[in-house]
């Protein structure tokens, strides 16, 4: 009897273990939202400030608390405006007299063609040789404007047109300078006594575009 009650005190028996696993704490109650007492005026959390950081990240919160200012966005840059330099009257005139000496030869040069094919041109041709030349006019200053900034005279006498900003002309540009020739042509040329002391001349004030040194 004593030895059956000495193994009971020893130790717990097979049947006396849990049959729960060993050391598994029971799941803690949940805990209820504390009440803030009454009376007590509710705080609203600071917002902090946020500083300014490098680009293609988040911006992060400052340290110091303090309001940081962020960059301001520099305005769009204007395309530059050269400034006008003054091209002498005479090189404008040298210009003009160069190309309008080479519509004359061609001129010449149809009559005299005519001549020698035994088709001698009259009066009832001038029309038709008037068309061909503003055909060729138009083809002979459009196309080097465009492209080049100057035509033949004005290459020989040293000067080019520019817009205001120093590109190249775009051919309606070029078609309204050219009319501007024409005119000029037909007034005499006294259109270009505008562009004395430096001006703009009639040409460019109708296509909007500069006379300057090549």
């Amino acid at each position: 009897m004593s030895r059956r009650r000495a193994d009971r005190d020893s130790g717990p028996g097979l049947f006396d273990l849990p049959l729960d696993g060993p050391g598994e704490p029971e799941p803690a109650a949940p805990q209820a939202p504390r009440e803030a007492p009454e009376g007590a005026e509710e705080r609203e959390e600071p917002v902090l400030p946020f500083a300014e950081s490098a680009p293609g990240r988040a911006p992060r919160p400052s340290r110091s608390g303090e309001p940081v200012e962020l960059p301001v966005r520099p305005e769009p840059l204007r395309p530059a405006r050269l400034r006008p330099v003054a091209v002498s009257l005479s090189a404008r005139f040298l210009a003009g007299l160069a190309d309008l000496a080479v519509h004359l030869a061609l001129a010449v040069a149809l009559l005299f063609g005519a001549r020698i094919l035994g088709v001698p041109a009259g009066l009832e041709d001038a029309p038709a040789l008037a068309a061909f030349l503003l055909i060729f006019s138009f083809l002979y200053t459009v196309i080097p404007l465009a492209f080049w900034g100057q035509t033949p005279g004005m290459a020989w006498a040293g000067i080019t047109a520019r817009t205001p900003g120093g590109e190249t002309l775009t051919f309606g540009q070029t078609a309204l300078r050219w009319l501007g020739g024409v005119l000029s042509v037909l007034l005499l040329g006294l259109p270009v006594l505008l562009a004395l002391g430096g001006g703009r001349s009639l040409a460019d004030r109708i296509s909007g575009s500069t006379t300057r040194p090549a």
